[in-house]
Parts: structure tokens; sequence; C-alpha cells
């Protein structure tokens, strides 16, 4: 294993309470009755505009243009990134400990995700960040977890991915990449195929590499 890569939203920080919050907003915004933290758990992880059509189908329908309301969500989201939004706990201490390249490959946009890493203070980890919106195609897509290997360098075959997600899971196969999957994420059912040597519950005391040989 030559380089680690990473989900976002989930697996590295509990961003959902300042994703519901704009949700909200957006929702208000559009005269709709707002959703549950709960329910916009279950939303995350296929990028915003799948964020935003789940909501809208939530809350009465889909109406026809999800355009304005891509942008409100956006806006309220940018506006309010890291109010809420937290690190997984251990999460820091076990980047601080990885010697090896590292980079994050996420379904949020890749403006929003850079500012989240800034005032979080993740930056300076990541070689390389890939947003939903760098390449042609979102995760489960495996465009995007072979663009941030060749960005650094590598192949997927040098690679891990961590995630927390069935999204996360199948974009590491399809990409036959090395896959680690946090428990304690936003994945509300069980996910199929997934063998349990590839599983961990807690950031603390985290040693990645026994992930690669999984």
């Amino acid at each position: 294993m030559k380089a680690i890569i990473f989900d976002l939203d989930g697996t590295l920080v509990h961003s959902a309470p300042d994703i519901h919050a704009a949700a909200n907003v957006m929702l208000a915004h559009a005269g709709r009755d707002p959703v549950t933290l709960d329910q916009v758990i279950g939303f995350i992880g296929n990028g915003i505009e799948k964020l935003v059509e789940r909501c809208m189908r939530a809350t009465g329908g889909v109406p026809s243009d999800l355009t304005p309301h891509y942008a409100e969500m956006n806006r309220a989201y940018a506006k309010d990134l890291t109010t809420l939004t937290r690190l997984f706990d251990g999460v820091r201490e076990t980047l601080d400990a990885i010697e090896l390249p590292m980079a994050l490959c996420t379904n949020k946009p890749e403006i929003p995700a850079r500012d989240l890493c800034d005032q979080l203070d993740l930056t300076r980890y990541f070689t390389v960040i890939t947003g939903g919106d760098s390449t042609l195609a979102k995760k489960p897509d495996p465009l995007p977890l072979v663009h941030t290997a060749v960005a650094l360098g590598l192949t997927v075959e040098e690679c891990l991915y961590v995630g927390d997600s069935v999204t996360d899971f199948r974009t590491a196969r399809a990409a036959e990449m090395a896959f680690a999957y946090f428990t304690g994420g936003y994945q509300p059912t069980p996910v199929e195929g997934l063998r349990a040597e590839e599983c961990f519950d807690s950031w603390h005391g985290l040693d990645l590499s026994r992930f690669h040989a999984a």
C-alpha cells in the first residue's frame, strides 16, 4: 500500500447536522415542511443533486425543475459548512500517524469539500481532493476513485479506499481497489458482499495497513 484515499461525509466527519440545517432552509424557501436529521442522514452519499431530490420527494414530490432548489441548497450550506460539523473521535490522531500520501474522494462538490477541509484544518493532510464535480461521473462510478489514484501517481492496486456507505463499497469494488469500511457512518442498512475483515468501528488506535491485504 502506497497511499490511502478517504471519503469525507460520514467517514472522517459527522457533517449531517449542517447538511440537515441547510436542507431545511432550502425546503422552507420552497414552501415545504422540514425533514428530520435521520432522514437527511439516509439521503447523504450520492451528491447534492440526489440529496435535494430526495428531500423534495419526502416532502410532497419532485418538481420538474430542481435547479433553483440546488442553488438554494448550495447557498445555505456554504453559509454554515462547519457550524455543527465535527471530526469523528480519533480521526485526527489517525491521520497524524499516517506516513503515506493521503487523498479525498467524495461526492460533495469540490469547492465546499475544500472549504470544509480548510475550516476543520484537514487540508494539510491531503495531496489530492476529488469532489463530486471534479470528474464526469460521481461515485459509485469508479472514475473519481481512479482519477484520484492517478493524480497521486499511483495505480488502484497501490491504494486503499476508506468509506462508510454502500456507495463507497461499490465504488471500491468497481475500481478494484482495497476497501476499509467504517461502520459508524451513515449507511442505514447492511452492505451485501462486505467482508467482516474489511470493517472497523472506531478510529482510535486504527492501523489501516491491515485492510490493504484483507
